[in-house]
């Protein structure tokens, strides 16, 4: 009684099993189909208008013509001339009329172009604006024209400084400061020549001349590689204390 029992529950249960199964495959299949069906749209209830833009037509017809191509221009060329068309003269042939090989046309005067005449350089250059300035008797190891520019004017103003005599100031009784404007060159050849000096008194004039002759030969400046004159332009200021 009781194998029979068992043998009974488990056929049930298979029963149950295989039922729940096919409802399940039948419940997922209704949903497949409820939610991937395409939907059927009646176009009578769809009320559907096509505006058309309104045309303004002035009842001309226009033919459709196609578009000329652009014509590119050709850029013309002197024909290439080959060696054939070349004459070959003679190297031994002697000239017997030279008037119609060499024809001397008469010139023109007018047609003459006067050449631009050749820049010259002018009879001196001013001290900042050489090429290469004057090198004073120590300052040749320096480098650049501006190291050697600025110790060409430290040397001069040591010289002035030692040896012009401001006392003459006081001697011929000036007062104050004194103002004394001084230039002279550097020629070619390193010299100093003509000094030009003003000054509020003839014997202070005469008292930087002999200062300016003090000063030694020099290594002359330079323009595009040759010596040429240069000028400087050197001014002498002192004060009087009474």
């Amino acid at each position: 009684m009781s194998n029979k029992h068992d043998a009974n529950v488990q056929k049930s249960t298979l029963v149950n099993f295989q039922i729940g199964l096919i409802a399940s495959l039948l419940f997922t299949y209704v949903m497949f189909e409820v939610y991937t069906a395409t939907p059927i749209v009646n176009d009578s209830d769809i009320d559907l208008t096509i505006e058309e833009p309104d045309v303004d037509w002035d009842g001309v017809y226009k033919i459709y013509e196609e578009p000329k191509p652009k014509e590119v221009a050709r850029k013309s060329t002197k024909p290439v001339v080959t060696p054939e068309q070349f004459k070959v003269i003679d190297n031994d042939t002697k000239i017997t009329d030279p008037d119609k090989v060499f024809k001397n046309e008469p010139i023109d005067p007018s047609s003459i172009i006067d050449a631009d005449p050749v820049d010259e350089d002018p009879p001196f250059f001013d001290f900042v604006k050489v090429e290469s300035v004057p090198v004073f008797p120590g300052c040749e190891t320096l480098g650049t024209n501006k190291e050697k520019a600025a110790c060409f004017s430290e040397k001069i103003r040591e010289i002035v400084s030692r040896k012009f005599n401001t006392g003459l100031g006081e001697k011929y009784g000036l007062a104050g400061v004194q103002r004394i404007y001084t230039q002279f060159d550097v020629d070619a050849d390193g010299m100093i020549k003509n000094i030009q000096v003003r000054a509020t008194h003839p014997k202070l004039k005469k008292e930087a001349q002999r200062v300016i002759n003090l000063f030694p030969q020099m290594t002359p400046g330079k323009q595009r590689g040759r010596a040429v004159t240069v000028k400087y332009q050197l001014p002498i200021v002192f004060k009087i204390h009474n």
